[in-house]
């Protein structure tokens, strides 16, 4: 039994995969540690270059694209790890930072996930930690609308320190650990979400059972992300962070216009259903 499981799920990012893994390779990480690579049946010969250059890694060859979600979940279904580290092939993971993020799980027993402290290339801050979206934030983030910053930037946190130790609302996907114990099952991430929002639920619903989600300052890594979706509006990232941001205000239920409106449509359905059967059975 390993203490803890890095799992990196890659498609079509042999570059950035090779790189991570490199850098994977020069620290010296635990015996007790392994590095598990699912290849969401890449084109680009990712699979064959991690197989050739780093025979220390556990490699799984998927048959189709089964995304983020399900690449994570089939990792965390085939082992058994108390400390579950999702890694995003683009995150270069400076030394002594993953150390440092699995000891906050010993230092903190109801923390279910830990979040780094994610940098741009540059060493500006990414904002890895976030509160949680609201409808003004999904317009605001999308939409050229009037004091559209100050929401922005009250869902980045901005006016929080980030040098301190924070429990926050849910923090990034590209880095984060997670204590095993604190989910139930084999399956890790919620696989409806087709783009975006697996990481927000995870927290969410970890918090609503009564867990911590922690960001930790002193655990830095270099995320080399490209937001796709803030370049074009009607993308089809865009359209998709949408639609996973409705599927999440429905399944948590949390009262927001959408969700009134799903709500209200539903109940209507649903009286008109049974006023059919009742005009049938009369």
């Amino acid at each position: 039994m390993s203490y803890v499981t890095i799992s990196i799920v890659s498609y079509c990012q042999k570059n950035l995969l090779d790189r991570c893994l490199n850098q994977i390779n020069s620290l010296v990480l635990p015996t007790t540690w392994q590095t598990v690579v699912v290849d969401n049946s890449s084109s680009d010969g990712s699979a064959d270059m991690v197989a050739k250059d780093y025979p220390w890694v556990k490699l799984i060859r998927l048959q189709k694209n089964i995304g983020f979600a399900g690449g994570n979940n089939t990792v965390y279904a085939q082992t058994d790890s108390s400390i579950f580290v999702v890694l995003n092939p683009d995150v270069i993971v400076l030394p002594g930072s993953l150390e440092t993020l699995v000891q906050m799980f010993g230092k903190f027993p109801k923390a279910a996930i830990v979040g780094p402290c994610l940098l741009n290339p540059d060493g500006s801050p990414q904002f890895s930690a976030r509160r949680f979206y609201s409808w003004r934030t999904v317009a605001c983030r999308r939409l050229p609308i009037p004091r559209r910053k100050k929401v922005n930037d009250y869902h980045l946190m901005k006016d929080c320190d980030f040098n301190q130790l924070l429990s926050v609302d849910w923090i990034l996907g590209a880095a984060m650990g997670i204590r095993r114990s604190a989910f139930s099952g084999q399956e890790l991430f919620d696989t409806c979400y087709k783009l975006y929002f697996e990481d927000v639920d995870l927290c969410y619903f970890a918090k609503k059972r009564g867990w911590n989600v922690l960001y930790c300052p002193e655990s830095k890594m270099i995320h080399d992300h490209q937001r796709t979706s803030a370049k074009t509006f009607c993308s089809s990232a865009t359209i998709n962070h949408f639609v996973s941001w409705v599927k999440f205000c429905l399944k948590s239920k949390r009262q927001t216009p959408i969700n009134r409106v799903a709500e209200t449509v539903l109940g209507r359905s649903i009286q008109h259903c049974k006023s059919l059967t009742k005009n049938t059975n009369a």
